[in-house]
């Protein structure tokens, strides 16, 4: 079936946001629809941006017509645009393997560095097995693919849910592409485990880690990269949300692994992160602690500590999605149901609050009929870009929109 999120109705008086006050920061973006071509059904997008105005989109686009609930033959595409201009558009799949009928490239992922290279990550099933492996292509700016492997150096088992964070000034030593991929391994007879591997070039494997522990169930990466090149890995971890730093050389633990949530009843699960040039970094995750499912936020400096205990997004807020600038303030994008779903954002400043930063609000192109999977990205000076897939013709066929021209500043 088709990736969409398995979102409860909940009842009115449980959607608590934050209204609107007076002097609200109210988000006037510049609309655009990410992929060019409408046929079929695009889905999971993924966003990215860097210092020099260039954003990323990356999505699942199955151009089947006959069931837009199939996800048989999605193939992963990517576009990167330059202060709103679109520079390309690439096919990054391959398709399937020959004579092959039920193949399908899902869930992808994307990084950008500062000079404007893509890095691109999804799990893959060219065989139609019903077994993943991890793929990376690292693309210039030119559409070109510079490099391709696969993330994972064992294809036994199981390998989904890929996430990949793109070092922003690259290595030291020649300021090559350098990035880190996430992901859910899974083995028979054994529990999901969160695995990691670093590069230091577009095909230096510098290692290879598992992230998480090896005993419960460890699910749902997600991976941010400071201008260091150390990785922070964020994943569910049997209940919280797991955490860890691992160095850009070996992949050793330069952050002890650790729980990034403060209020530890109830389950977190969804949890995304985001790291600036500095090696700040923001955690958001979906929460059930107070009886009252939501999601929830918390930033931390550069060495790891909290600058707040949980900080609550919003009542009934679904698959959090953060991004940070370089000044520690953050942006939270989130989904919710309500009569239709929608997509809504949130800014926060380094106290936790929303004062001068982006109120509250829903934020798409089109409010009619059915907005999800809200995934957001920040520049280093508070820039702030979106991208969500749209059906608000109710066809059940989506696209992809991009929001960009936004800033989580008030001046």
């Amino acid at each position: 079936m088709k990736k969409t999120l398995a979102i409860t109705a909940l009842a009115a008086t449980a959607l608590t946001f934050t209204a609107p006050t007076a002097d609200a920061h109210i988000a006037a973006p510049t609309w655009a629809t990410a992929n060019s071509v409408s046929t079929g059904d695009q889905d999971a997008p993924s966003i990215a941006t860097n210092r020099n105005g260039y954003v990323a989109v990356v999505w699942e686009d199955d151009r089947d017509t006959d069931n837009a609930t199939d996800n048989v033959h999605s193939d992963i595409w990517l576009r990167l645009f330059h202060n709103g201009t679109a520079v390309y558009e690439k096919k990054l799949s391959a398709g399937g393997s020959s004579g092959v009928t039920n193949w399908r490239h899902l869930h992808p992922d994307v990084g950008l560095d500062d000079k404007g290279n893509a890095v691109v990550v999804w799990q893959d099933d060219p065989d139609g097995n019903g077994f993943y492996n991890i793929p990376y292509r690292v693309v210039s700016t030119a559409g070109t693919v510079t490099a391709t492997g696969n993330a994972n150096t064992s294809s036994a088992g199981q390998q989904i849910n890929p996430r990949v964070a793109v070092d922003p000034d690259g290595a030291p030593s020649s300021a090559a592409v350098a990035f880190t991929v996430a992901w859910e391994d899974i083995q028979t007879g054994t529990p999901a485990t969160v695995k990691a591997a670093g590069y230091t070039g577009p095909t230096t494997r510098a290692w290879e880690v598992t992230a998480s522990v090896a005993t419960g169930q460890q699910h749902n990466p997600d991976v941010a990269v400071s201008a260091s090149g150390d990785a922070d890995v964020v994943w569910e971890a049997d209940g919280d949300v797991g955490l860890i730093r691992l160095a850009r050389t070996n992949g050793a633990a330069t952050l002890s692994r650790r729980v990034a949530n403060s209020n530890t009843t109830g389950q977190q699960t969804h949890p995304s992160v985001a790291a600036n040039f500095n090696g700040d970094f923001a955690v958001a995750w979906e929460s059930d602690h107070t009886g009252t499912a939501g999601s929830w936020t918390r930033t931390f400096t550069s060495t790891g500590t909290a600058r707040y205990a949980d900080v609550l997004v919003a009542n009934g807020a679904k698959a959090p999605s953060i991004g940070i600038d370089d000044q520690a303030q953050s942006v939270v994008g989130w989904t919710v149901q309500a009569t239709d779903l929608d997509v809504w954002v949130r800014g926060f400043g380094t106290n936790g609050t929303d004062t001068g930063r982006l109120s509250s609000q829903q934020l798409s192109s089109v409010p009619a009929g059915r907005q999800e999977q809200m995934t957001v990205a920040v520049s280093p000076y508070a820039e702030v870009a979106v991208a969500y897939t749209d059906d608000n013709d109710g066809n059940t066929y989506d696209q992809v929109y991009l929001g960009t021209a936004i800033s989580n500043n008030s001046w």
